[in-house]
């Protein structure tokens, strides 16, 4: 069949035409709309609802806070402040991961650098003495006992956390 014939024998649909009603009806409300939200007497209007409803929220605030903290502990269940706390030592956490990975790399470049790596040739063994034994010093990076710097890690990555 061509397309002239389809079309010929094609039903009227009676519910077209409410359709296209209802479709110009909803973009004529939705232009309207869109122009009256973004006008300045909008913005005021609402501005001014919100502030009024916030100043008779506000003495229903304390009240309010305190028998929700009161509800949350009998039902064992963590308060925002719990949260904040938790927050705070995982920052810590996260610090002090920091610092070890920049003692990491310091102790890494003294391992790896040639002339300070000790070697097992250059440094000739010690006769045994015939004192009581004494117990070892542990070494750190570079064959030292003590600390051989007074510089801080520098933090990386640090994240902030907002309070």
């Amino acid at each position: 069949m061509s397309e002239a014939a389809a079309e010929a024998t094609k039903q009227p649909d009676p519910t077209e035409k409410f359709r296209e009603m209802r479709d110009s009806y909803l973009e004529i409300w939705s232009k309207s709309l869109i122009e009256t939200v973004n006008s300045e007497a909008y913005a005021k209007a609402s501005g001014a609802t919100l502030d009024g409803l916030l100043a008779v929220a506000a003495p229903f605030k304390e009240p309010t806070d305190k028998a929700m903290l009161k509800m949350l502990q009998q039902l064992h269940m963590p308060t925002s402040a719990d949260f904040m706390g938790l927050a705070g030592r995982f920052t810590n956490v996260e610090l002090l991961l920091d610092n070890l990975d920049a003692k990491l790399d310091r102790i890494e470049k003294l391992l790896s650098a040639p002339h300070l790596a000790p070697s097992a040739e250059a440094t000739p063994p010690k006769p045994a003495s015939k004192t009581t034994p004494t117990k070892p010093a542990s070494l750190r990076a570079g064959g030292t006992s003590k600390r051989t710097t007074t510089a801080k890690p520098v933090r990386r990555n640090a994240r902030k956390v907002k309070r």
